[in-house]
């Protein structure tokens, strides 16, 4: 990562005296001679750290740090200037808005050093940033380990599984078959996923590794999320525990003979538990074991039990992949029937198999791949066979790769905006654009929004990006007023997490008001899901852009509810038809139709209708019947990176002929 020094005084010998300085030092150094140049710079740069005069005329600097600190919370501002300035500097490091206050003339080891440590708290600071986001926002347990084995911190989830205060733990108290030496190679080695097993014998399987200098934050999933109401009955004694499984396998790899080995879990126990009681929950569970031990004694196969509702199949019998599946079909038959009904239950059972030695040809990685698969098909339909696909196993770990890399895809640079022109079929021109936000990384590449933006919802990352996405769209929309030219809209995508935040509203007004920039020419997209799912929490912070001067659309309209009811409680002024109910529009009656109707709707209820995805002539001249206000799609013109719109813009009148020509 580049450190951004930004240096201000409106002397400009002092200036050029403190650049020579930090150059040589070997910090990239960036030069304002007020407050003003101050926050432009920023807004392009991002600088880490700011170093600025006190008395400044215009904005002092009291004001700018203030300014900078509002919009870039995570950036560390000192003062420079001479000490009869220090009564008022000190009400301004007492407010936490100043870092440090150094005093002119100045030393240079002593402000070189200064600098040092402002950058190496700034890095340590949003190392902390980067984990309260994720102990804020991962959905798995999250556990802080330190060199010596020391947990710290443990986010809900965890907190939730274990039970315990962190601050007197270490890592055996939790995993007592932890050795130094393993703990050591945590620490030295990178270790994609380990399946491990903790000291009230749940297995677990550690899949992500997040680095901070002086810790490693490890998510877990826990393959088995409750103590297990069964592990203590006689009646499992007829089970083989997990090493006699192993040893099972690794006997059926030695003599070469093909077999699977098949994971099944019991989906919806929990849900019984909350249902119809725990202590018939238990007695279900007795009926349901006994049930698939009577199977596999049937099949002449071994089955294990691993408690929390897991179970580990090995069949050695069959000939073709074909005939595994009917072989599986035959084992669940008892709980396809209505056995179940007089207690308002129904069997769910998640199944997932590897074949040896295709799947792996160890008996540990042969279950640890069995387990992987089953917890990635959790959410899938059950009595379902699906098999481990290692495919999917390195999609997982690219997504983890993914989410380590967004932290730093701001600060490294890798981010930027393209512009899609949206064309007014009333006015006849392009009136609007949206804003797109693109991402190279120097390994992973080009990263499709259709991934990375999933990710950052999930992960947390998506507020600091929305920010920036904001931040750069107004810096765009500001040089292009500078050259003349004028859109009356410019269609920001907003996530629903980034709106979820109790100080958005007053982040965005100030962010906004950095630049010259009537709030009607923004517009905020916000999905339509995300809207149906908070209506109530919406509402309320909608009414605020709205007054603002913002326009509210909803996006992806089509792809989600589609209930009309919620339209007339949110003050939206744009819906947007998603592309998948136009593709068929120039041949389907019916979608035709539909389309109609919800643009008729959106009218009466003093909405304009935006369609998205508008590849073809046919599909214009429907629209346009139709009475669809605006269009964009390739038709019109591909999504442009800024100075490609701007000159897109500039020959507009071309574009738009060829396209009244097609129509």
């Amino acid at each position: 990562m580049t450190n951004k020094l930004l240096i201000v005084d409106d002397e400009v010998a002092i200036l050029r005296a403190l650049e020579r300085v930090f150059t040589r030092a070997g910090y990239t150094v960036f030069k304002a001679n007020s407050g003003q140049d101050a926050l432009s710079i920023m807004a392009q740069e991002n600088c880490q750290v700011i170093i600025s005069d006190f008395r400044m005329p215009m904005m002092n600097g009291s004001e700018l740090l203030a300014a900078i600190k509002a919009q870039y919370p995570a950036s560390l501002c000192m003062i420079l200037s001479g000490f009869t300035d220090f009564n008022s500097i000190l009400a301004l490091l007492n407010s936490g808005t100043a870092f440090r206050f150094l005093q002119k003339p100045w030393d240079e080891p002593a402000l070189i050093s200064e600098v040092v440590k402002a950058f190496y708290t700034y890095h340590q600071q949003f190392q902390e940033y980067e984990v309260n986001q994720l102990m804020a926002n991962s959905a798995e347990a999250l556990i802080e380990l330190y060199p010596n084995g020391q947990l710290g911190r443990l986010n809900g989830v965890a907190k939730q599984i274990f039970n315990f205060d962190s601050s007197s733990m270490i890592l055996t108290d939790v995993f007592p078959y932890c050795t130094p030496e393993f703990l050591l190679r945590l620490f030295s080695e990178s270790l994609d996923k380990q399946v491990l097993q903790t000291s009230k014998g749940k297995n677990i399987e550690m899949v992500l590794k997040k680095v901070t200098e002086k810790s490693r934050f490890f998510e877990f999933h826990f393959i088995n999320k409750n103590d297990g109401a069964l592990s203590n009955r006689k009646q499992l004694a007829s089970f083989l525990d997990q090493n006699e499984m192993l040893r099972s396998a690794d006997a059926l790899l030695l003599s070469g003979q093909q077999f699977a080995m098949i994971a099944i879990h019991l989906k919806n126990y929990n849900y019984w538990s909350e249902m119809i009681g725990l202590s018939v929950t238990e007695k279900l569970f007795d009926d349901i074991a006994s049930t698939l031990l009577s199977q596999s004694k049937q099949l002449s196969s071994s089955l294990a039990f691993l408690t929390n509702e897991h179970f580990i199949l090995l069949l050695d019998n069959f000939g073709t992949e074909l005939d595994l599946h009917k072989q599986l079909t035959d084992f669940i038959a008892p709980f396809n029937n209505n056995v179940y009904s007089e207690k308002s239950v129904r069997v769910e059972l998640v199944i997932t198999y590897c074949i040896a030695n295709e799947d792996g040809d160890i008996s540990e990685q042969l279950l640890s791949n069995v387990l992987i698969s089953n917890r990635l098909h959790s959410i899938d339909h059950a009595n379902v066979f699906m098999r481990y696909d290692a495919s999917l196993i390195e999609q997982k770990r690219n997504q983890l790769l993914i989410s380590k890399a967004l932290f730093h895809a701001i600060d490294n640079e890798q981010l930027f905006l393209h512009f899609q022109p949206k064309f007014d079929l009333n006015q006849r021109k392009i009136t609007s654009c949206e804003v797109l936000l693109r991402w190279d990384h120097p390994e992973l590449g080009s990263v499709s929004p259709a991934i990375f933006i999933p990710i950052a919802e999930q992960e947390g990352q998506i507020i600091e990006l929305g920010y920036w996405v904001i931040e750069q769209s107004c810096l765009a929309i500001s040089n292009w007023m500078n050259k003349g030219l004028h859109l009356d809209k410019v269609a920001i995508n907003i996530s629903g997490k980034q709106l979820s935040q109790a100080d958005f509203i007053p982040r965005v007004k100030a962010l906004l008001a950095r630049f010259d920039i009537n709030m009607s020419n923004l517009e905020f997209e916000l999905t339509e899901s995300w809207l149906v799912d908070n209506i109530e929490q919406s509402v309320e912070k909608l009414i605020q852009l709205k007054n603002s001067g913002i326009s509210i659309a909803i996006d992806d309209f089509g792809t989600g509810y589609s209930s009309l009811s919620y339209l007339s409680k949110l003050p939206v002024d744009v819906l947007k038809i998603d592309r998948s109910l136009i593709i068929d529009i120039s041949s389907n009656v019916n979608t035709q139709s539909m389309v109609g109707n919800i643009t008729r709707m959106a009218h009466d209820l003093g909405m304009k209708v935006v369609v998205e995805g508008v590849e073809q002539i046919e599909q214009i001249k429907i629209l346009e019947q139709l009475k669809c206000d605006v269009i964009q799609g390739f038709i019109i013109a591909r999504p442009q990176a800024e100075d490609s719109f701007a000159m897109l813009m500039s020959d507009a009148d071309v574009l738009i002929s060829a396209v009244m020509d097609g129509i």
